[in-house]
C-alpha cells in the first residue's frame, strides 16, 4: 500500500443488509444526524457563510476558510437531510433518503445500508459493471465502490506468483511484488527490506549468495574478496592472483608493499617477497 508500495490496504466492505427500519428506528436515525450537527458546530465549524474578501472574521488557528466552508455545507445537508426525513416520517414504508440520489427510500425490498449510509439498491451498485452489490461482498476506495472481480481488476498482479496484489506491494527492476515472493534466485530467502544484486542474466540475488558466485578469492587467505559495511572493495592481481589489499604482503615479515622505490613486491618461487628477503632467496 507502498505499496511504491503504495506501500497501500483495502479490507472487503460489510455486506450490505436490507434495511427494515420501524418509526423507532427512523427517530433514532434522526436524532443521530442532529448529533452530527451538533459535533460539528461544537468544532468550532461557524453558522454564517465566510467571505473570501471578509478579513475581520476570527477562526480558530486550525480552520482555513475552505475548512469552514466545507463545514457549513455539511451542516446544511444533514439538516436539509433531517428535515426532509422529518417531513416523510409519516410516509408509508418511507425508509429514509438515499446518500447517493437524495430521493426518497420507499419500501424495505428498495433500500440498503451500507459505509454507515442508506442507499436505493440501485444506487449502490458497482461504479465499473454497475452490478447493484446488496448482499456481495464490495471495495471501497478512493471514494469509489466496486464489486470483488472489478476491483481485482484494477490491482497489479505480483511478477513471481501472477496473483492480485491486495495489500502491500514492493517494485523493484522495473517489476512488482508481493514481499513474501520477491525472493533471491539462489537460496529462496526474502529479501523484503534486504540488499540485493542481479547477475548477468537478471537474476535476484541476495549478496552472500553473488559474493559465493561471483566475488573473487585471496590467494593468500582464501576468504571472498568482498565489501564489508558497503565499502568500496579493492582487490590487487599479481602472479595471475588475486589479493585483499591487506593480504598483499611479505610472506616473511609482513611488511605491506606500497608503490615506492624499494618498498614494491618482489616475486620469487611463487612467493610474494618484500626487496629485502628477495635478495636472500636469490642468494640460497
Amino acid at each position: 500500500m507502498n505499496p511504491e508500495q503504495h506501500p497501500h490496504t483495502i479490507d472487503p466492505g460489510e455486506e450490505v443488509l436490507t434495511r427494515t427500519d420501524d418509526v423507532e428506528k427512523l427517530r433514532s436515525y434522526l436524532v443521530s444526524i442532529q448529533g452530527k450537527i451538533t459535533d460539528l458546530e461544537k468544532s468550532g465549524s461557524l453558522k454564517r457563510k465566510v467571505s473570501r474578501h471578509d478579513s475581520s472574521t476570527l477562526l480558530p488557528a486550525q480552520l482555513t476558510k475552505e475548512t469552514v466552508e466545507q463545514k457549513n455545507q455539511e451542516i446544511d445537508d444533514l439538516t436539509e437531510m433531517m428535515m426532509r426525513c422529518l417531513e416523510n416520517a409519516d410516509v408509508e414504508d418511507f425508509i429514509g433518503l438515499c446518500a447517493k440520489c437524495k430521493e426518497n427510500i420507499i419500501g424495505h425490498e428498495n433500500g440498503c445500508k451500507a459505509l454507515g449510509a442508506l442507499y436505493h439498491v440501485n444506487c449502490f451498485v458497482c461504479q465499473k459493471c454497475r452490478d447493484p452489490l446488496v448482499k456481495k461482498p464490495f471495495y471501497h476506495t478512493d471514494g469509489l465502490t466496486y464489486c470483488e472481480k472489478d476491483y481485482l481488476d484494477t490491482l497489479e498482479k505480483c511478477d513471481v506468483c501472477e496473483e492480485h496484489i491486495k495489500e502491500r506491494i514492493l517494485r523493484a527492476v522495473d517489476k512488482q511484488y508481493h514481499p513474501e515472493c520477491f525472493k533471491c534466485t539462489d537460496c529462496s530467502n526474502c529479501l523484503d527490506g534486504v540488499p540485493f544484486t542481479l547477475d548477468a542474466t537478471n537474476n535476484v540475488l541476495c549478496v552472500q549468495c553473488y559474493n559465493k558466485k561471483f566475488a573473487y578469492t585471496c590467494a593468500a587467505c582464501n576468504s571472498l574478496i568482498v565489501s564489508e559495511d558497503g565499502a568500496e572493495t579493492y582487490r590487487i592481481i599479481a602472479m595471475d592472483k588475486d589479493f585483499h589489499v591487506a593480504c598483499y604482503k611479505c610472506e616473511v615479515c609482513d611488511t605491506k608493499f606500497t608503490n615506492d622505490e624499494g618498498q614494491g613486491c618482489y616475486p620469487h618461487n611463487a612467493r610474494l617477497l618484500c626487496h629485502t628477503h628477495y635478495k636472500e632467496a636469490v642468494a640460497q
